[in-house]
């Protein structure tokens, strides 16, 4: 199991983008060779090979899938830190802090009110909100983590980006101490 751990975030995939390519194949086989006017006996290694085609196809999808979610999990690069998904990034900076003595880490929930992450350093409670983003991150973040402390039993806020911060979220972070780690820090803890 994860050191990190998930609350129904994240999106299931369709039974059905599997089935497309086997009615690819399917049809495929069928223009090329006619099968309607073959016997049944001629049909059954036609869709034995035609589903053992489509098993491989799944498996090597998936195996991709999951070996793309390793890599960003462990890049260093800000240009990849840049192309992930929100819950990728999520997962990134979790996995970041750990680094960083930071202990009992786990994501929140979908709808997190604010509170992306909540882990702990040293007796506190840090609910940390996470943004990645390619403009300037806004007061709202800071807004959300402060105000959702007390929903998640937490003792200090922290605000998280791939970005920078607006001069307006940069002071309401002060008045709130709520720490700010930006682009330049992020770099430094990837190192």
């Amino acid at each position: 199991m994860s050191r990190y751990q998930s609350h129904s975030k994240g999106k299931t995939r369709s039974n059905s983008e599997a089935l497309f390519p086997l009615f690819i194949l399917l049809g495929c086989f069928a223009y090329s060779h006619k099968v309607l006017v073959l016997k049944i006996e001629h049909l059954i290694p036609v869709i034995l090979v035609s589903t053992l085609g489509l098993m491989v196809l799944v498996v090597v999808a998936r195996f991709i899938f999951l070996f793309r979610g390793r890599i960003s999990i462990h890049s260093s690069k800000m240009s990849d830190i840049d192309r992930m998904t929100g819950l990728e990034f999520e997962k990134y900076v979790a996995h970041l802090l750990n680094k960083q003595g930071y202990r009992d880490i786990r994501l929140t929930e979908e709808f997190d009110y604010g509170v992306d992450i909540i882990a702990t350093k040293d007796n506190i409670r840090w609910g940390i909100q996470v943004k990645r983003y390619s403009g300037l991150v806004k007061a709202d973040a800071v807004r959300q983590v402060v105000t959702a402390l007390k929903k998640y039993n937490c003792d200090r806020s922290m605000v998280i980006t791939n970005s920078t911060y607006s001069r307006v979220s940069q002071e309401l972070a002060i008045s709130n101490n709520c720490i700010l780690i930006d682009r330049d820090i992020l770099i430094k803890w990837t190192k």
